[in-house]
C-alpha cells in the first residue's frame, strides 16, 4: 500500500531496526522482495517467510539497543553465510546456525529462499547447554533429527493462532527451547529431565493443533502430520503411547466442546445441532449416541438439567 520508492526504507526501519535491531542491505543486482510472518510467544519470537538475497547485519552502533538473545536461523530453501565472533560459516539448504543479537555479526541469504528463525533469551537456553559459547556459529547438519523436528514444530506453533491458551503458548516456547538444546548436542535424557522431551513436545503440539481445528472437515492424523511434517502413522503412535488413540482424543475434545456450549448461558439460543456441527460432528445421530455414552444424558436432557439448576 506504500509508494514503491518508500517500501524498502519503511521495511528497513520497521522490520529491520524497530523489530529486529538489524540493518538490511539488499545485494546489488537483485531487486529486494520479502514476505515474513511473525509470531510472539512467552519468552520466544518466531518468524517464517522468504526473501531475495540480502545482508542482515548487527552493526556496532546497534549494540546500544541490543537485547541479550540467541537466534537459531534456519535456511529452508537457498544458501546462506553467517559471520560473528570472528567465525564464518556456510549454511546449506535445510541447515541452520545459532547466533546472538548482542554481538556484531551478519547473516546473508545468497539466493532467493525461504527461512525461519527462533529467538530466545540467552538466559533461557545457556544453563541447559554446556560450553554454550562454543556452540555459536557452528554449522548444524540439515539431517539432524532435532532440527527436522524443530522445523515442523515452529510451523505448527505459528499456526496455532493468538487465541491459543496462555499455558499452551508457554509450553510451546519451552518445547522450542528444549529442541534447540537438543540441536546443540545436549543428550535427550538431560533435556527430558529439565522439560518434557521432544516426543512429549510433539504430542502436545498435535493436541493443540487438534483443539484449534475441531470444526475442520479435513481433521485427521494425515492433516496433523502434514502440519508437523511427520507421517500420520507417527502421529497415531504418539497417541497410542499416551494410552489413547487419535480418534478417541478427537472425539473427546469434540464432545467437551459441545458440552461447554450446552452449559454456556450466552449460547442458549444456539441449537444442539449447530453446536455439534461447529465441533466437527457431521452425523447428528452419531453425536447423540456418543454424547449419551459419555455423559449419561442426551444433549437436550443435559441442557434442560443445567438450565433448571440455574
Amino acid at each position: 500500500m506504500l509508494p514503491e520508492r518508500d517500501r524498502l526504507a519503511v521495511w528497513r526501519e520497521v522490520y529491520g531496526r524497530l523489530l529486529f535491531n538489524i540493518e538490511i542491505d539488499p545485494i546489488p543486482g537483485f531487486p529486494f522482495e520479502a514476505r515474513t510472518e511473525l509470531r510472539r510467544l512467552p519468552a520466544a519470537g518466531l518468524s517464517s517467510g522468504w526473501r531475495t538475497p540480502a545482508h542482515f547485519r548487527i552493526t556496532r552502533p546497534l549494540l546500544a539497543t541490543a537485547s541479550d538473545n540467541v537466534v537459531l536461523a534456519v535456511v529452508l530453501r537457498g544458501r546462506a553465510e553467517a559471520s560473528q565472533l570472528g567465525r564464518d560459516v556456510e549454511v546449506p539448504r535445510g541447515g541452520a546456525v545459532l547466533m546472538t543479537t548482542c554481538d556484531v555479526g551478519r547473516h546473508t541469504l545468497l539466493d532467493r529462499g525461504r527461512h525461519l528463525s527462533v529467538q530466545l533469551p540467552r538466559q533461557a537456553l545457556a544453563p541447559f547447554v554446556r560450553d554454550f559459547e562454543d556452540r555459536l556459529l557452528q554449522p548444524i547438519d540439515p539431517r539432524a533429527s532435532a532440527l527436522k523436528l524443530l522445523r515442523g514444530y515452529v510451523l505448527g506453533a505459528m499456526a496455532m493462532g493468538e487465541s491459543a491458551a496462555a499455558e499452551m503458548q508457554r509450553l510451546a516456547a519451552q518445547h522450542l527451547r528444549d529442541l534447540i538444546a537438543l540441536i546443540c548436542g545436549v543428550p535427550e535424557e538431560e533435556v527430558a529431565a529439565q522439560g518434557d522431551g521432544p516426543r512429549a513436545a510433539r504430542l502436545k503440539l498435535a493436541k493443540l493443533a487438534i483443539k484449534s481445528r475441531l470444526g475442520h472437515g479435513d481433521l485427521s492424523a494425515e492433516s496433523i502430520g502434514a502440519l508437523q511434517q511427520v507421517s500420520a502413522d507417527y502421529i497415531r503412535k504418539l497417541f497410542r503411547e499416551a494410552g489413547t488413540s487419535f480418534h478417541d482424543f478427537v472425539l473427546e475434545e469434540r464432545l467437551a466442546q459441545v458440552h461447554a456450549g450446552l452449559t454456556d448461558p450466552l449460547r442458549a439460543h444456539e441449537s444442539i445441532a449447530r453446536l455439534a456441527l461447529a465441533a466437527g460432528f457431521g452425523d447428528i445421530s452419531y453425536f447423540n449416541r456418543c454424547f449419551r455414552r459419555r455423559y449419561g444424558l442426551s444433549p437436550s436432557e443435559h441442557r434442560r438439567t443445567h438450565s433448571s439448576a440455574e
